[in-house]
């Protein structure tokens, strides 16, 4: 399976060709997960098409006030006050996909005939939408382009010899942004924020920003008084990687957890103690279970099965045949233990998960199964 191309370079991309060429493409499909990038790309396609005076009509179609009359009207007529539209549909999946029968969508057959007849551009900005769309397909083939916008990887890739998470694509981004907004800003620093904010870019910038305004004091602060996120505290542990975990650690004892419902963040110690030692203890069992049944003869794939250990569990599938059940043994009655204090009134706070940290830390080597034995 192809890397995915870093969204950076596919941004200068699309504004190189943009500053290139001396019209708009037929069409432009902007799609991918990380939206803060799909944001800047869509505002790109604006720029030129304002500045080649089209007429702009943008249509949101999770907008409670989107009409689906209203754009078939933009795109089945002739533009009003241009020469051409530039017609921008900003989350078309459900607009653009077939019916049950097969039958193509009325919005998609009036797209395609829009980009057919090069009546202007036609701009999808998308999560997710298919390389085998029809609409899609049909952009590409009149000369249109995609570009697609991924999440910025939150630390380097196994294969990479400098694990430093600092290098990782999302600190990295952090460090350039901040300096875009005039904030002086340490990698370690940069770090602290990505475990806080987790993969998040439009949060991230709308904190850099704040940073920025309040001067050095207020990044200081905003940056420790961040939400922490137990997940992020589970893999750095599981994966022994001490100055990530204490950072998360940190982060987390400070800011708290963020409640989904309210948008508040739960800072009592005990409650983040349960929320993160009941997110961790089925995690050990897991890696627990799929060493036990490596080491019974079973296919790594069978093991991460056998403990159901999903496809983007990456911890859990990255230490696989690297520490041995009774690592992993020893590792849960540790957490057990924590659990088994805490219940009898010990008190329980970021030091001692520092503690674990510190014991889980030593990186066992890759280990293969036991060889069978002959019969």
């Amino acid at each position: 399976m192809a890397k995915e191309p870093d969204p950076r370079t596919e941004l200068a991309a699309l504004a190189a060709s943009l500053k290139a060429t001396d019209g708009l493409r037929t069409g432009y499909v902007l799609r991918g997960q990380e939206r803060w990038y799909r944001q800047r790309a869509l505002e790109l396609v604006l720029a030129a098409a304002q500045a080649r005076s089209l007429e702009i009509c943008r249509h949101d179609a999770r907008d409670p006030e989107f009409r689906l009359q209203g754009l078939a009207d933009d795109l089945t007529s002739q533009a009003m006050f241009a020469s051409a539209r530039c017609v921008v549909i900003s989350e078309p999946e459900d607009l653009l996909k077939k019916t049950s029968a097969g039958v193509e969508s009325g919005i998609a057959r009036a797209a395609r005939s829009f980009v057919k007849a090069k009546r202007g551009t036609l701009v999808l900005v998308a999560d997710a939408l298919r390389a085998d769309n029809a609409t899609l397909k049909e952009i590409v083939a009149a000369g249109g382009v995609v570009h697609a916008f991924r999440r910025l990887y939150d630390r380097p890739s196994p294969w990479e010899r400098d694990q430093d998470p600092r290098r990782a694509e999302l600190c990295t981004w952090i460090l350039a942004r901040a300096k875009e907004l005039g904030l002086p800003l340490a990698p370690d620093r940069a770090l602290l924020l990505a475990h806080a904010q987790g993969n998040d870019l439009a949060a991230l910038d709308a904190q850099l920003a704040s940073m920025a305004s309040g001067g050095p004091d207020a990044a200081m602060q905003t940056g420790l008084a961040a939400a922490g996120s137990p997940g992020e505290v589970a893999d750095a542990l599981i994966l022994g990687e001490l100055p990530r975990a204490m950072l998360a650690i940190e982060t987390l004892y400070r800011g708290g957890v963020r409640k989904e419902k309210d948008g508040g963040r739960e800072t009592s110690v005990e409650a983040i103690n349960a929320i993160l030692l009941g997110y961790l203890r089925p995690k050990l069992r897991q890696g627990l279970t799929a060493e036990i049944a490596r080491a019974g003869g079973a296919s790594d794939a069978d093991a991460l099965s056998a403990a159901g250990i999903g496809a983007f569990d990456r911890a859990l599938r990255d230490m696989l045949g690297k520490r041995g059940a009774e690592r992993w043994q020893a590792m849960l009655d540790d957490l057990l233990d924590v659990e088994r204090r805490s219940r009898h009134g010990a008190s329980i706070d970021a030091s001692e998960l520092t503690r674990l940290a510190l014991r889980w830390s030593r990186r066992p080597r890759s280990a293969a199964p036991p060889a069978r034995a002959s019969r």
